[in-house]
């Protein structure tokens, strides 16, 4: 849907007859989408012939190709082309707490093309669980909670010295995702959770905020029981 819709606009923009009006549209209300492919089919064009989708996250635009490979990149111009060091955080980040961790998570490459910085994933299958209805998440809430609460308590059991330099010795702190709520991924037929994803905010920090990131950005999830009763399973354990 994304791609036809971005598509159909960026076809519209060459309606606007001012240059620099044209120029603001296609950057600012399609966040360079058409140029941002261009880069990245032309640093990969093995990817020309694959079948494209397209998804639009809070922060980032991300090409799926496939349904087996995702390219991500940042959606301000600016932070498209100076995401490097963050990027190489997230990577570090990602690569430490995998095996500690019982769902999929993102493996990251970076890729520099000819003007933007993208990272390559394999997909992860799923929808994010807080697109799902409220009396939907209501009714499999136990479920969704209990696998919640595992992760968590798996998450925040990980300390992997490779990244010890990013921690600290305050042993009251843990490795915190602290943005759950909308990277969350699903299976909705069977309910269970196949992956986390976005994880550039992940710090080394107090577990509450893990249980705050759970409603924190979604008015919908905060009207669910699922981030009250994961925090019970949690400290059941």
């Amino acid at each position: 849907m994304w791609k036809f819709l971005f598509d159909f606009a960026y076809g519209l923009s060459f309606l606007i007859i001012i240059p620099s009006w044209r120029r603001k549209f296609r950057d600012e209300t399609l966040f360079g989408y058409r140029e941002k492919l261009d880069d990245l089919l032309a640093t990969k064009p093995e990817l020309c012939k694959k079948k494209m989708k397209l998804a639009k996250g809070g922060g980032s635009l991300a090409f799926i190709f496939d349904e087996t490979e995702v390219y991500r990149v940042r959606k301000t111009l600016s932070e498209a082309t100076t995401i490097f060091p963050r990027l190489e955080r997230e990577k570090r980040i990602t690569d430490a707490l995998r095996r500690y961790l019982p769902v999929a998570i993102p493996k990251i490459t970076i890729i520099k093309g000819r003007k933007f910085i993208f990272y390559k994933t394999s997909f992860i299958p799923g929808v994010i669980l807080a697109n799902l209805p409220k009396k939907v998440l209501n009714r499999h809430s136990d479920k969704i909670a209990g696998q919640l609460a595992v992760f968590l308590r798996k998450l925040h059991s990980a300390n992997p010295k490779s990244i010890a330099d990013l921690t600290t010795p305050d042993k009251t702190r843990h490795w915190c995702h602290t943005d759950l709520c909308s990277n969350v991924l699903i299976n909705p037929e069977t309910f269970e959770i196949t992956g986390v994803i976005d994880w550039e905010w992940a710090k080394w920090i107090d577990v509450c905020h893990d249980f705050y990131s759970l409603y924190k950005y979604r008015r919908k999830m905060r009207t669910t029981e699922i981030p009250l009763k994961t925090i019970v399973k949690y400290y059941e354990g």
